[in-house]
């Protein structure tokens, strides 16, 4: 029965105990610094962003696709808010427009992305490399114009989006949402079964093509609130802003237990846990005195190791009689 039980629950036992693992790791060679005040400012400003960007690329992920404009789309985003919030004076309003025009500005995106996807029925991985190139090109191009990238004219005007209750409020917030739409709606039963069967989850009531819209509305949405994160962060835009996110959500993904097929087995728990897991290792590395070069490589060696184990166990399901 005990073993029964483990071999039912391994996800979710690898999930946590990579979690578990890291936090054990880094708190002792880092003598429980990673967790001073400083670092846990410094992992909540990385985590916040990262964490709303799992759980909206977690619906897209759940049905079988996955995205590679995310960068390219905060920077565009970033940019656009930078021109607002100056232009309307870096006031309050200013704050609540950019931020809407972000989230419009990624939605429309996404949703553009899945149209194209759906209508002339390619990989949305294509559109996904239209729109990277599109919007890094824009920002590319106006960056260039500068001598330093855009920069707002006042700093404090998003203060709020470096306040540390403000940040725990926001991972809550949408953890919980994402978790209950994801877990307990029939939309996300659906997006889940379509990334097992899509002619399946067809036959049993669910609409395929509207499922996946949801979800890349979902996605876009999470995308321009991360930007204000982001940009809180940096208070300027040059042309490496965003660049490598794409790549830090799939590791924080697969690092919890998501499988790049998607399907029932996948969790919002991945997305929260994955994220916070990923968070650690980043900052515990960086505090261990390693160069970002050597950080990276070991990311990517990571990534490379966790898509194999991936890549096997979403073949042995699939290999399994239905």
């Amino acid at each position: 029965a005990v073993l029964h039980f483990v071999k039912t629950n391994r996800n979710t036992f690898i999930r946590y105990g990579l979690l578990a693992l890291v936090v054990v790791v880094f708190t002792t060679a880092t003598g429980g610094m990673i967790f001073s005040s400083f670092s846990i400012n410094s992992i909540l400003s990385q985590l916040t962003p990262l964490i709303i960007l799992c759980v909206g690329m977690t619906f897209v992920f759940a049905h079988g696709n996955f995205d590679i404009s995310v960068g390219a789309v905060l920077a565009l985003n970033a940019l656009v808010a930078i021109f607002v919030i100056n232009g309307m004076g870096c006031t309050a309003a200013s704050v609540a427009v950019a931020l809407i025009a972000s989230v419009a500005l990624s939605v429309g995106f996404y949703l553009f992305n899945i149209f194209v996807s759906i209508q002339f029925r390619i990989m949305s991985t294509i559109g996904s490399l239209a729109i990277m190139f599109t919007a890094r090109g824009i920002v590319t191009y106006l960056v260039s114009r500068t001598m330093s990238g855009y920069k707002l004219a006042d700093t404090s005007v998003l203060s709020l989006f470096r306040e540390q209750w403000f940040m725990l409020i926001m991972i809550i917030l949408v953890s919980v949402i994402g978790w209950i739409v994801f877990s307990y709606t029939s939309y996300g039963k659906y997006d889940k079964a379509i990334g097992d069967n899509q002619l399946s989850a067809m036959q049993s009531g669910a609409k395929v093509n509207r499922v996946k819209y949801i979800s890349y509305a979902i996605a876009g949405v999470c995308v321009g609130l991360a930007t204000m994160f982001y940009l809180a962060r940096t208070n300027s835009v040059t042309q490496n802003f965003g660049q490598g996110r794409e790549m830090d959500i799939m590791i924080a993904l697969i690092l919890g237990g998501m499988l790049l097929s998607g399907g029932s087995k996948s969790r919002m728990s991945a997305a929260i846990v994955g994220s916070i897991t990923y968070v650690i290792l980043t900052n515990g590395l960086s505090q261990l005195g390693l160069a970002d070069s050597y950080v990276l490589i070991i990311k990517s060696v990571i990534f490379i190791i966790m898509i194999a184990t991936t890549l096997r166990r979403s073949s042995t399901v699939r290999a399994m009689p239905r």
